[in-house]
């Protein structure tokens, strides 16, 4: 593995964002050149992090009262979506429609699975379908596969006592796990962290840090992911539900009330901050109709910043009028349709990440007791057909995180535990997407 090399001096130049072989590969330069010729200046809207309904209303209605808005959806758009993937609050009234516990038998078949691997002498993230071999409980998991990628998208492997292994065993079994949904994992930041832990920092110093980092978020996807993973490593005191919509569901009432704002959403004018690299942004949709199926992928702190923390960088776009609302449009109309699965530690959360939005509720630990919520993010991709075809904006994204193997700028970490300095303190946890 690359070894996590210091490359913040301020005497360098930018990292670059884009390998030299993506840059040639996908044209970077090509369609950079084009979009610089449309650029907009001027003042941008007045959008955080924090979703603020006042302003959403306000700006919402000013819109509505301008008029010469598109009353109808793109053409060549659905005016409804139906199947598995819409669905509302109420869908699911008994959670053994999504969850799946695994039986004694089950953990049985793990552990031998997980004595063969290790007989193969291999690295710990070398697990793979082939060198974790689950001859019954892995059919099921194809089951859950299909699901994910074909079904309603979301599924929970209940059963599994973090306290019953020890930790790089732990962490082959939810890797062998999570293989048979997908078993191509991606880099989630610029150093190449491959597990990204979810967590307060917990130090002194950081109180200001884990109070924000504890509120509600927005909805949001995870960007550059077809299955998002979350492993529950441990409960928060109270709170901390991850939450899950259907960008379906959001699609049809947006089809249906305000055609317009799917015109802004699949617009290729939104400036995604890439947080001091070259480029400084780039540009893309948030919605993509690609062969016959509605793609949804965006991070809210790559469009606004998420201040005091991330501030938006300086000298590149904000957001208009138009994307602010259709953003917050966006969180609302989810809020309406979500579903709170129940958690329990040890739960394996697969998400199918261009269909579904997800957001975090407030949470609180005690630490006193050494009670704190603590979860593990895997990005998936299924390479066996499964993932969706993907548009040529997101295949360059995914081609960045899941096949560039050249890109010397960025390792390959796996940290079984949260990346500490040599005080001690947490330094590297799960925030939004790179």
């Amino acid at each position: 593995m690359a070894s996590n090399t210091d490359s913040t001096s301020t005497a360098e130049a930018p990292i670059p964002y884009y390998s030299q072989g993506l840059r040639a590969r996908f044209q970077i330069d090509g369609i950079r050149a084009e979009q610089a010729k449309l650029e907009t200046s001027g003042k941008f809207a007045d959008i955080g992090y924090e979703v603020e309904e006042d302003k959403y209303l306000a700006r919402s209605a000013a819109r509505v009262k301008a008029g010469n808005l598109p009353t109808a959806v793109p053409a060549g758009w659905p005016t409804e979506l139906k199947g598995p993937l819409v669905w509302t609050s109420d869908s699911f009234p008994d959670e053994k429609d999504y969850v799946y516990t695994l039986t004694d038998e089950d953990k049985t078949e793990l552990l031998d699975a997980l004595e063969y691997f290790k007989d193969q002498g291999l690295d710990g993230h070398k697990v793979t379908k082939a060198t974790f071999p689950l001859p019954k409980l892995g059919k099921i998991l194809s089951g859950i596969r299909d699901d994910i990628y074909e079904g309603k998208g979301f599924s929970v492997v209940r059963g599994l006592n973090p306290d019953d292994y020890e930790l790089p065993d732990l962490t082959i079994i939810y890797l062998g796990i999570s293989s048979y949904i997908a078993q191509v994992r991606g880099k989630q930041d610029q150093r190449g962290s491959m597990l990204i832990h979810v967590i307060k920092k917990g130090d002194p110093e950081s109180t200001t840090f884990d109070e924000q980092y504890s509120e509600d978020k927005p909805f949001h996807t995870d960007t550059v992911t077809d299955t998002l993973c979350l492993f529950t490593q441990s409960l928060a005191a109270s709170g901390g539900r991850s939450v899950l919509a259907s960008a379906y569901t959001v699609y049809n009432e947006l089809a249906a009330t305000r055609p317009d704002l799917i015109h802004t959403l699949a617009a290729p004018d939104w400036p995604f901050d890439t947080y001091g690299r070259d480029p400084a942004y780039y540009k893309r949709a948030l919605m993509f109709h690609h062969d016959n199926r509605i793609i949804t992928s965006f991070s809210r702190r790559l469009l606004v910043g998420h201040l005091p923390f991330e501030p938006r960088s300086a000298g590149i776009p904000g957001l208009t009028e138009a994307q602010a609302e259709a953003l917050d449009a966006v969180h609302f109309i989810a809020r309406k349709h979500e579903i709170k699965p129940r958690m329990e530690k040890g739960d394996l959360r697969f998400i199918n990440n261009m269909a579904l939005l997800h957001r975090r509720e407030a949470f609180e630990n005690d630490n006193s007791a050494g009670i704190s919520r603590h979860l593990v993010r895997i990005w998936l991709h299924n390479d066996e057909g499964y993932c969706w075809n993907l548009p040529g904006p997101l295949r360059l994204a995914w081609a960045r995180v899941f096949e560039d193997e050249e890109d010397k700028n960025r390792g390959e970490h796996w940290d079984l535990e949260p990346v500490r300095n040599k005080l001690g303190k947490i330094t590297n946890i799960g925030g939004s997407c790179d």
